[in-house]
């Protein structure tokens, strides 16, 4: 039994997959819809869980694509795949799986920094990952790459969002969005930086599947295809010789911003010299001001005062 698969067969089903109670008893199940037939997905995860469910499709319904599902239909094997799955799983799809069957769900294990989890992601970004080109926002004909994966919640950010997070040190989660005709709020995890993008892709590759990683290398091959863009746009100033108050930075000098945080990363942005001693100047001058109005005597007028 390969622990890999397993924890990719969790990702996948943690994205994908659905169990409770049907007319018949109870179900597991997953849905996939695919013009090429039975997607290798189903397959795969039917494979990882050692021949566990059955591959069922197509259904066809007018404008849609056929789908196929793998689907677990007695209670014997709903508890299998829990068994399998349990070390990978989040909160939510053991609570169905548990409930399915009438047991206590089980508690959702941490993610730590290892391959198993990093197969556990890519299985979730099979399930519901996207790779996809946008057109630059500032540069007309680049274009920007972007990783996406979209969850459903009705309490906040998914806790599946949360994992992947973890799983991939970059992106971020935005949300909640509303649905048309939904009951629940979207939330999305997306990465978009091309460093970013392709620490993800580098982080989930070795486990990702044969669809997922061919959408990816298409949108990596076109990201990687363009000329570097200078930092910054021309036309807002990244090529600017004097500060917004009109010290040249030859001579005003320029110095990075530190952070004065204990363990703060230093900032890439930089600050003229000359206006950040105006400003300091400035915040003392106010600060003696405020101060010395406090102590002036009643009978001495501010002129005096300020003379002496």
């Amino acid at each position: 039994m390969d622990r890999h698969e397993l924890a990719w067969a969790a990702g996948f089903f943690d994205g994908e997959g659905w169990a409770g109670k049907s007319k018949r008893g109870v179900q597991a199940r997953i849905n996939q819809a695919d013009v090429n037939g039975v997607p290798a997905v189903l397959l795969r995860m039917q494979q990882a869980l050692e021949g566990v469910g059955a591959i069922g499709g197509p259904v066809l319904k007018p404008d849609r694509l056929p789908l196929y599902s793998w689907t677990v239909s007695s209670r014997a094997d709903v508890e299998v795949v829990l068994e399998m799955l349990k070390p990978w799983l989040g909160s939510v799809k053991l609570l169905q799986l548990s409930s399915a069957v009438g047991r206590a769900a089980p508690v959702a294990r941490d993610v730590v920094p290892q391959d198993e989890w990093r197969a556990w992601g890519a299985g979730l970004f099979d399930g519901e990952g996207c790779s996809s080109l946008l057109g630059h926002r500032t540069h007309a004909g680049y274009m920007s790459g972007e990783l996406c994966i979209t969850q459903s919640s009705l309490v906040g950010s998914p806790e599946v969002l949360r994992r992947f997070v973890v799983v991939a040190h970059a992106g971020h989660i935005s949300g909640p969005y509303s649905q048309r005709n939904a009951t629940m709020d979207v939330y999305r995890w997306k990465a978009a930086a091309l460093k970013d993008v392709e620490s993800v892709l580098a982080v989930i590759w070795p486990w990702l599947g044969e669809v997922k990683r061919a959408q990816a290398q298409r949108m990596l091959d076109v990201l990687r295809a363009q000329s570097p863009l200078p930092r910054g746009n021309p036309a807002w100033g990244n090529r600017k010789t004097h500060c917004v108050n009109g010290h040249e930075y030859a001579t005003a000098r320029m110095r990075p911003y530190v952070s004065r945080g204990v363990g703060a990363q230093r900032r890439e942005n930089q600050l003229c010299l000359a206006c950040l001693r105006d400003y300091a100047r400035a915040q003392r001058e106010k600060k003696r001001s405020t101060a010395d109005d406090d102590r002036r005597s009643i009978s001495e007028s501010v002129l005096v005062y300020l003379l002496k």
